[in-house]
Order: structure tokens, then C-alpha cells, then sequence
């Protein structure tokens, strides 16, 4: 978030970004993550940017629910702060729905099929695919995400090409190297979902770190040690919009 304000100014200079959000130290990440997307909107109002604001406050929102429901006996007004924090969300979530509802934006298109399992909206941005329009990263991983189960190796090259569009400075959704974690792991690859596993708990994905990831894959000290300079290598080519790969089956 280079040379944008910190989450306490953007509070501070537009108190209505943060006013209906938790005010202790839980689910800090995501919260100043949503709240970065609230800020981004305000300056520039695109359906992009909406669909931003959509999918940080759902990661928000799963978070603060878990946090709602855990025992408070120090304080019940930090369990209330929060239950009002995730109500807050729920109704902010089916808000941005209700207005997105005949967007005819393909990452809109993507998430009432996904989340509102509306069939027009898929065979609308299928429609799509190819056009220049869906040359973006996110829009790469919506349509992987629809092929996982249909074709593996379009999945792969999906994914792959997402990452290959990425520009210096971009931010990366480790959603993209986390799936190809997954799509590895069913290929029975592990040495590769080892390689993306590293990628993506650098990009953020925490519950994909050396050790869960060790009880996996088994290898020697030296092998892992290879792979994560390997994954080291993909992570800087990646960050300075320079990454080349693309996908090879390994059967």
C-alpha cells in the first residue's frame, strides 16, 4: 500500500469507510484489507473496483463471524462490538448483490454464478472468454475456477497465464498459486504443489507454510531446500511482472 494512507488516517479523514467495522485487534488483516478496497472505491467507482470491496468484505465477514462466536468472558462489549461488526457485514454483502444483480461486468458475472448459482450470468461470461476483456488476473482464475472439475489442463493454463499478466507493483491473489497447490496435488505432483505452495504462502496464504506443507510431501532437506529457492525465484519473477511459465504435464 505504498504512498497511500495509513488505515488510521483513511478512519480518520472518512470516518463512514470504518464506522461500521470492529474496533478491537481482531481480523486485522482483513479488515485493513477492506478497508483499502472502501478507500480505492471512493476514489475511483468502477465495477472492478466494487467487486474488490465484494470480495475483501466476504473474507471480512468469514472472519468476524468466527471471532463473534468465541467466548468473550473478559468483555461482552468486545463479543457485542464484533456480533454488530458481522451483522454489519451480511447486510453490506447482500447490499453490493442487490446492485450488482444485472451487471453485465464479467467479475459480476463470475460471482452471482459462484455465489448465486445464476446460469445466465455463467453462460454470459463464457460468452466472453477469449475476448480481450478477460485479460485480467482475476478474471483468468473465475474461469479456472469454473473448469477445475471439467479440464485440467485448461485449469493449469488458466492459472498460469493469470500469473503471467501481472504487472510490477500489482497485488497478487494467492488464490491463483493456492490452486495450483490443489490442482498439483491431484495430479499427484507433489514436488510442484510443494514449489506453489511456497509461492503462495509468500503471497499470503498462511495455512500453506513449510510445515503443514512437510507432512505432505515428503523429500530429503535438500530437496525442499532447492524447491524453495525455486519458489523463490517464481515469487520475484512474478512481483516484477516478468514471470514466463507456463504449464507442463507431468504425465
Amino acid at each position: 500500500m505504498e504512498g497511500k494512507p495509513s488505515v488510521s488516517k483513511i478512519c480518520e479523514s472518512t470516518p463512514g469507510i470504518c464506522s461500521d467495522l470492529n474496533t478491537d485487534n481482531w481480523c486485522n488483516v482483513e479488515r485493513s484489507e477492506f478497508i483499502y478496497s472502501r478507500y480505492e472505491r471512493s476514489l475511483n467507482d468502477t465495477s472492478e473496483n466494487q467487486y474488490f470491496v465484494m470480495r475483501d468484505l466476504e473474507k471480512y465477514s468469514k472472519c468476524i463471524e468466527l471471532a463473534a462466536t468465541l467466548e468473550m468472558t473478559k468483555s461482552k462489549q468486545k463479543q457485542s462490538d464484533r456480533l454488530e461488526a458481522f451483522i454489519n457485514s451480511r447486510k453490506n454483502i447482500e447490499k453490493l448483490a442487490d446492485e450488482t444483480a444485472d451487471s453485465e461486468h464479467p467479475l459480476w458475472l463470475y460471482w452471482h454464478w459462484a455465489n448465486r448459482s445464476d446460469h445466465e450470468a455463467l453462460d454470459k461470461l463464457l460468452a466472453l472468454e477469449g475476448s480481450k476483456q478477460m485479460e485480467t488476473p482475476e478474471l483468468k482464475l473465475a474461469l479456472a475456477t469454473y473448469y477445475t472439475k471439467k479440464d485440467s489442463e485448461k485449469t493449469f493454463e488458466l492459472l498460469y497465464s493469470a500469473l503471467r499478466l501481472y504487472r510490477p507493483d500489482d497485488k497478487v491473489n494467492p488464490e491463483i498459486p493456492s490452486t495450483l497447490v490443489s490442482m498439483y496435488l491431484k495430479e499427484g505432483n507433489g514436488p510442484e504443489a510443494y514449489v506453489w505452495s511456497q509461492v503462495a504462502w509468500q503471497f499470503g496464504q498462511k495455512n500453506l507454510d513449510k510445515n503443514s506443507m512437510k507432512s505432505i510431501v515428503n523429500a530429503s532437506e535438500d530437496q525442499y531446500d532447492d524447491w524453495d529457492d525455486r519458489a523463490e525465484a517464481i515469487v520475484d519473477k512474478i512481483e516484477e511482472g516478468k514471470f514466463r511459465g507456463y504449464y507442463s504435464s507431468s504425465s
